[in-house]
């Protein structure tokens, strides 16, 4: 029995370095995820054990290889194993700002300042002109 496609089944690329739904390319033209936007294949070899070239062409990424010719991009990802770099996440440290509490002396002549300022600020978007 045969099942028909769906629309977009046809073709599902996944990423070569966490197995995840390729989204965008990297710099080699290889589809991967966002995640892995800026990693690079390298050092990858064919079945023959020859190092291969990564080429793009018009039904997507494939790869050369001296001895063996065109090689398809789900024959070389199944022989090599592919790796991310891990790097060393520093460790961020949180800033904590202490504000201590001071003591003001306010006059009486300034609290009255202070109160008709305030008011002022208030009704002054009250009024109609």
């Amino acid at each position: 029995m045969r099942i028909p496609k769906k629309y977009g089944e046809s073709k599902k690329q996944e990423c070569p370095f966490c197995g995840k739904q390729a989204i965008s390319q990297n710099s080699q033209k290889v589809p991967v995820c966002l995640a892995h936007k800026n990693e690079l294949l390298k050092d990858l070899k064919c079945v023959c054990g020859d190092y291969v070239d990564i080429l793009n062409g018009k039904y997507g990424v494939f790869f050369n290889c001296l001895n063996c010719g065109n090689v398809n991009y789900n024959r070389v990802m199944s022989v090599n194993q592919v790796t991310v770099p891990v790097k060393a996440n520093p460790v961020k440290k949180k800033r904590v700002f202490k504000k201590e509490p001071t003591e003001r002396t306010v006059s009486s002549d300034e609290l009255d300042f202070i109160w008709k300022y305030n008011w002022y600020l208030t009704t002054k978007w009250i009024r109609k002109y």
